[in-house]
């Protein structure tokens, strides 16, 4: 007689991958999955050591495989929070940078932030501007070239 028989194995993989669709963590899946595996290999090679082993290695398997393809997250990059989300973002000079004095005002996704140029030049009001980097709590920005020049306006028609 089997200590564990193949249809318990089964049963307890599917009710793992059950509670991890309710799950966010992936250790249901991976022994779920183990257990699904013990399943087919005590079904076809009955023995209570066998598929002990062959759930241990699936197991192991699965784990292995949710590290390596990193499904722990979404993205490859680190999630950017706090000012580091304002990196690379454009915005607009509300009162003009001045490297000599240190003044400067930038507005960025609705957050007025002290800032200062990054090439230690002048930036006046109303030019936009890209964040490079962050230095104590002021932005440091570059003045984006305005092509608005080339683009034709059409009057309004009223």
């Amino acid at each position: 007689m089997e200590i564990i028989p193949a249809w318990l194995w089964f049963v307890a993989g599917l009710g793992l991958l059950i509670v991890e669709l309710n799950t966010a963590t992936f250790f249901f899946g991976t022994v779920g999955f183990g257990a699904l595996v013990a399943s087919l290999a005590d079904f076809f090679l009955p023995g209570e050591i066998g598929s002990f082993v062959v759930f241990v290695i699936g197991t192991g398997l699965a784990a292995y495989l949710a590290w390596k393809f990193d499904i722990y997250s979404s993205s490859r990059q680190t999630l950017r929070t706090g000012a580091d989300r304002l990196i690379d973002e454009i915005g607009t000079v509300e009162e003009k940078i001045d490297p000599s004095t240190g003044d400067g005002v930038v507005l960025v996704n609705g957050e007025k932030w002290r800032a200062e140029s990054s090439d230690d030049v002048n930036i006046g009001v109303g030019k936009n501007i890209v964040v490079e980097n962050i230095e104590g709590t002021s932005l440091v920005v570059t003045e984006i070239e305005d092509n608005s020049s080339d683009v034709a306006e059409t009057p309004e028609e009223g």
